[in-house]
């Protein structure tokens, strides 16, 4: 053969050769190709949240607890795993696909991956009344702080997933962990309120054992609700079943407008005194008071004989106070009441506001009856629990009207506040010297009156108040007087030299302020006071 021959020979190797690797690269490629193709991924949603709803020193009143999930990937050795933790594969559970199966335990095997998701509601939920609750499908707040402010909360939404890998039949490859998806997972942007949740806390605990009532913590100083209690509360996790609650679990008790009895006395001193009356001024009690053919009686049928005001309140004596009315004029006592903030409605939100509670017209007021039915907190009057607590602000402050604020402000990190909501400037309603004198008599009435029950145990602490038992005119057993329902109440303040916080308890039905709700109001006290010590502290 020629060397020209060999030359062509050659040459034609070389092409054939690169043509059978082509063919063979194309033919492999195809092949990875067609491989990559038959395996495809599935996303499995594991957890949602949402913007925080804070308080006032930006600890979170949700998502504080968690709740156990299992992600798992069918296999027997997964399924061995939960059955040796007592962990009942559900019915109807995928036999290809990675699921979700809420556990008590940690279980450990391949192809089961253990998360923490956030619980938003926990078995003990601060303020559900206030802080509310989302829809069914958990996309869009319902109610509460969770309605108010659902598109500031949305703006940080984020999710949990898990991308699995899957073979061309649709199982997951076991030996390829999933990739963990986390878009903006836990965000900490939110709302902050002005509650402490430590004294949410202590309120809620205190008012346990109430089957229907309200407890509100006010800073007497701005009108700042710190704490805001109603009982009995719905589960936010099962709100199914108390809808079906005859007690009315869904009504914001501390919100709501009821009878407040003699807890009005001091709206009653103030207008007296502001109006020129003496604080000496004396009246003999003799058991009852006859106002132009109508009988009040006092609930010492023997009378307490000649007594001040100082006394009065002590003894919580009606007809010193259908006295003090009378001679101050029931268009003076609603006046006062006004500037208070009785019949003014508490508006927080839009969608967040009290009962405005009521006061007699001026028509009734005519009426000299109707002047000694409010004299003593009776007749057309009602009031909310928040509004007995600015009544107490006003007293324990050296005589300002305060407006109830439950919003703080914003945060973006849970950290800072970027914005915080407007105070209200406090206004005066009566003098310090009116103050003064009501503080005098509210400290003495808890020291060695009807409030004592109330005295805080925190040494060297005391506190000032009134109880109160306000009939409400409704009888549980038509015709039988021991029937009526009587609220008990007790509206006070502490500590009794520097006044700092006003706590108001309302027991519906209790009967009697003085023995059923004077010592919850020394429970909050007491909680509240070993609470600022131990901050202190730190």
């Amino acid at each position: 053969m020629g060397r020209r021959a060999v030359g062509v020979y050659a040459a034609l190797v070389l092409i054939f050769t690169g043509m059978i690797c082509r063919v063979y690269a194309l033919s492999m490629g195809g092949a990875l190709a067609s491989a990559a193709n038959t395996q495809s991924a599935f996303v499995l949603d594991v957890d949602n949240t949402r913007g925080v709803i804070y308080d006032c020193n930006l600890k979170p009143l949700v998502g504080t607890e968690v709740r156990k999930l299992a992600a798992v990937q069918p296999s027997p050795e997964a399924f061995t795993a939960l059955a040796e933790a007592g962990e009942q594969v559900p019915a109807g559970a995928s036999q290809t696909k990675p699921y979700l199966l809420p556990v008590e335990e940690e279980v450990y095997a391949k192809g089961v991956e253990m998360i923490d998701a956030v619980e938003r509601y926990g078995d003990e939920q601060l303020a559900p009344h206030i802080v509310g609750y989302l829809n069914p499908e958990k996309t869009n707040g319902a109610a509460g702080i969770e309605m108010a402010y659902d598109d500031l909360l949305k703006q940080y939404d984020g999710s949990l997933k898990l991308r699995y890998t899957l073979d061309a039949a649709g199982h997951t490859l076991t030996l390829n962990p999933p990739e963990v998806l986390r878009d903006n997972y836990k965000s900490e942007g939110g709302v902050a309120l002005t509650l402490d949740a430590d004294f949410q806390r202590i309120a809620q605990r205190a008012m346990k054992g109430v089957e229907k009532g309200a407890a509100v913590v006010m800073d007497v100083a701005t009108g700042d609700i710190k704490a805001s209690v109603s009982v009995p509360a719905y589960d936010a996790n099962d709100l199914a079943a108390s809808l079906q609650d005859p007690d009315s679990p869904f009504v914001n008790r501390a919100f709501s407008q009821y009878n407040v009895g003699s807890t009005f006395k001091l709206v009653v001193a103030a207008a007296a005194l502001e109006s020129g009356v003496s604080r000496y001024e004396r009246y003999t009690c003799e058991g009852y008071a006859d106002v132009g053919g109508h009988i009040f009686y006092c609930h010492w049928r023997n009378g307490h004989g000649n007594i001040d005001l100082k006394k009065a309140i002590e003894i919580s004596c009606n007809p010193f106070f259908i006295h003090l009315g009378l001679e101050t004029g029931g268009k003076n006592i609603v006046s006062m009441a006004r500037e208070i903030g009785f019949t003014r409605a508490a508006q927080f939100t839009d969608d967040i506001r009290t009962q405005s509670g009521t006061l007699p017209s001026d028509a009734e007021l005519e009426s000299d009856a109707a002047v000694a039915n409010l004299s003593f907190g009776q007749g057309s009057l009602t009031a909310t629990p928040i509004q007995i607590a600015q009544m107490v602000s006003t007293t324990a402050n050296g005589g300002f009207a305060v407006t109830p604020r439950l919003v703080e402000g914003f945060t973006d990190d849970g950290k800072t506040y970027y914005e915080h909501t407007a105070a209200y400037a406090p206004s005066r309603v009566f003098s310090k010297r009116t103050s003064d004198i009501l503080r005098e008599t509210l400290v003495n009435n808890v020291e060695v009156g009807s409030g004592v029950k109330a005295k805080p145990t925190v040494a060297g602490v005391g506190a000032g108040g009134k109880t109160a038992s306000a009939q409400t005119g409704i009888y549980l057993e038509p015709g039988v007087e021991e029937s009526e329902v009587v609220h008990a109440w007790f509206a006070g303040y502490f500590p009794a030299d520097t006044p700092k916080y006003a706590v108001v308890v309302l027991v519906e039905d209790g009967k009697s302020g003085e023995d059923t709700a004077a010592p919850i109001f020394r429970k909050i006290a007491d909680g509240i006071l070993v609470t600022e010590l131990q901050r202190q502290g730190n």
